[in-house]
């Protein structure tokens, strides 16, 4: 350690230098087993890439990390680093809405409701204040002083694979990634096969989605056929896909692997029981479904009488299920639609980077995870692979300026533009692809949009005029993001929801979610009645539906229905069904005010505001917090949950009520405080 802190004091002594530096950050335990791997990886970037290396090794804690690579940043102009082996975990607490889904209870145990992050290594610009140590995770609030939102100053990625594999240690994994890490310096091969897949229940199934995929995949790697070309899978082409998803990220012609499934630490949920058109099939899924039911019941006479008649069985459907050959024919069935670790056992991935766009697959804080086995594996011949540390949405543009690694920006200058609190990358951040398409549109504008180049208002332009897919989308991001003009917000999703490609559509409908502006009204009712939409984009548009009084939703409705898709019947009964939901959560706002209402139900009402934004809740909850006989929980999750809606169009009157809130409680005053910073920083009230 006393190397280390006199080289940081040589550091800062240092003029600023041209080159760019980057780290190689170890625990001593690591380095000492793997010191030879380590200086031959960092002797290869210095030879191809042409960078300053800094090997730091340490006792580290994450402070002192912190500390180093700011210093670093600002001295040696660090551009990125890679952890090696046991370095510590940050646990991050009060930041769920610097994640695209996480909401969990905070009086959860700390490990589940807390977010693993490497943020606390490469986004200077938030602020902690530390909780507590618990082995390897280090437990830390992020502050209202610092940053409300995710930008970060340097690139991370983490090399720590599974400690499960019993015949190579974890040191060996080390080692032989980074050998491997090393080797590939000596090549810069072209990005020119991509593959994508769709799981099952991701984007609710869509089809469309998939189809615009591949299209502004074509366009943002600037793939010319037919050297380049984009392969697609969907869940459903086999029976069992697992073993068909296994060969293709096995393929070494995959270059860029994007699977959209649902996930767990130790699974990605790829599909579900074969689609079949066989009376037969049918009557043997039904069979194994009610046979696992017996299994699992502990009275079997009472679970069998009830099964035969809540189903019109016979007893004959419930036979085999205290077999012990047939209970393992059931198992290894229900195993066959998913990848879970063992099914990783021994596999060899080749595909260069993958993205797992999933829950829970880049969960590292645990000694086994997927994107270790994609990565780590022995044997494996994948560069790099990002993953999500906790659950996300899947509505979520995961490749956003991924034109960048066809232009030879490395895989850690990509990531950097699109993490979140959960997001992480795995391997090698440094490892880049030949520069075959230096002028995609990816980096002649979406990087400039990204960057602040363009105006709020000239990315509106952008999305009206521009031929490019990408170009469009980030724009839209891009406002999203920046805009402090609530009703060039309400003009972009607007002009989104009619674009031609279905994700802007899509996202454009989740902002519609959100935003409840009176003038996008009937573009939604329009939308959702139009049975050229895709499923994905309807699914967001009935919550955005959700937001308006119920009246003006049918009257919506109404004049947007041409009466031949739905069917009457059908259609009336959607719209009673979206005009009961409404009626039913405006009875449960009312609620709030009344003191009968069971606390239990005033908080679901409360925190279901986290995700619904819906306007009509704004002015109860703001009495809530006012309330100074009210219960002090419910007044700060009140506070809490109005910080959610920086994009509704309401957003800077909530901002000002919170400024002029005058409390007594502190508790209650420092939610508020964090709501008004989270408001400042995104959707830039003042």
């Amino acid at each position: 350690m006393k190397k280390i802190l006199l080289a940081l004091l040589i550091f800062a002594a240092l003029p600023i230098q041209a080159r760019n530096s980057f780290a190689i950050v170890a625990d001593k335990a690591s380095y000492e087993a793997c010191s030879a791997s380590i200086e031959r990886y960092a002797a290869a970037i210095r030879q191809n890439d042409g960078k300053n290396v800094l090997v730091l090794v340490a006792d580290w804690t994450p402070e002192r990390l912190r500390d180093t690579l700011q210093l670093l940043h600002g001295k040696r102009k660090l551009e990125g680093a890679v952890l090696v082996g046991d370095i510590p975990v940050p646990m991050i607490r009060q930041a769920h809405h610097l994640c695209t889904a996480f909401k969990m209870d905070p009086k959860m145990p700390d490990k589940r409701s807390s977010v693993p992050s490497d943020r606390f290594y490469d986004d200077f610009g938030l602020s902690f204040r530390f909780i507590r140590k618990d082995g390897a995770l280090w437990y830390y609030d992020l502050m209202p002083e610092g940053d409300q939102r995710v930008r970060c100053d340097i690139y991370t990625a983490r090399i720590k694979p599974a400690r499960t594999d019993t015949g190579h240690s974890f040191h060996e994994l080390i080692c032989e990634f980074l050998d491997r890490a090393a080797e590939a310096k000596g090549r810069r091969e072209p990005l020119d096969k991509v593959f994508h897949f769709g799981g099952h229940g991701n984007s609710s199934e869509s089809i469309n989605a998939r189809i615009d995929e591949e299209r502004a995949f074509y366009e943002q790697f600037g793939l010319k056929e037919p050297v380049g070309q984009v392969r697609f899978l969907h869940f459903d082409e086999e029976r069992y896909t697992r073993d068909r998803l296994k060969a293709v990220l096995a393929d070494p012609e995959v270059d860029f692997a994007h699977l959209h499934t649902h996930g767990a630490v130790g699974a990605q949920y790829i599909s579900k029981e074969p689609y079949t058109y066989m009376a037969t099939e049918h009557m043997e899924y039904t069979k194994i479904f009610l046979r696992g039911k017996m299994r699992s019941a502990k009275d079997k006479a009472a679970a069998a009488a009830k099964l035969m008649a809540d189903y019109g069985v016979p007893e004959s459907w419930l036979a085999g299920w205290d077999d012990p050959a047939v209970t393992a024919a059931d198992s290894l069935k229900s195993a066959s639609v998913d990848i879970t670790l063992p099914d990783l056992d021994g596999y060899k991935p080749a595909a260069k980077v993958i993205l797992l766009d999933a829950c829970f697959n880049g969960a590292f804080l645990h000694d086994d995870y997927v994107a270790a086995r994609y990565a780590f594996g022995h044997g494996s011949h994948t560069m790099a692979v990002t993953g999500n540390s906790v659950n996300i949405i899947q509505d979520h543009w995961k490749n956003e300026l991924a034109g960048m690694l066809a232009a030879g920006s490395s895989v850690g200058e990509w990531a950097r533009h699109y993490m979140t609190l959960e997001s992480h990358l795995f391997g090698d951040p440094t490892y880049r692809f030949a520069s075959t398409a230096p002028r995609n549109p990816d980096v002649t504008v979406g990087l400039k949009i990204n960057s602040g180049k363009y105006s709020p208002a000239e990315c509106l332009r952008l999305m009206r005029t521009s031929p490019y897919l990408n170009v469009r989308l980030e724009a839209f991001y891009y406002i999203m993001r920046e805009a402090s003009d609530i009703n060039l917000v309400v003009e972009a999703i607007s002009t989104g929801l009619d674009d031609s490609y279905e994700m802007i559509r899509r996202m454009a409908a989740r902002y519609a979610e959100v935003c409840g502006a009176p003038g996008l009204l009937d573009a939604i009712a329009g939308h959702y009645l139009d049975p050229q939409e895709s499923s994905r984009v309807r699914f967001h548009l009935v919550s955005a539906l959700a937001l308006y009084p119920a009246e003006d939703v049918e009257k919506a409705m109404n004049a947007a229905w041409r009466g031949l898709w739905p069917l009457k019947d059908e259609y009336e009964a959607t719209v009673k069904r979206i005009c009961n939901g409404i009626l039913s959560s405006d009875k449960d706002l009312e609620a709030l005010s009344e003191r009968r209402t069971p606390y239990k139900d005033k908080m679901f009402t409360i925190k279901r505001q986290r995700n619904a934004c819906t306007p009509a809740a704004i002015n109860p909850l703001l009495e809530l917090i006012a309330d100074e006989g009210a219960d002090k929980s419910m007044r700060m999750t009140a506070a809490e949950a109005l910080g959610w809606y920086t994009h509704s169009w309401r957003r800077q009157e909530i901002y000002d009520a919170l400024k002029n809130l005058k409390v007594q409680n502190p508790g209650v005053e420092e939610e508020i405080y964090r709501s008004i910073r989270r408001l400042e920083d995104n959707a830039h009230t003042r």
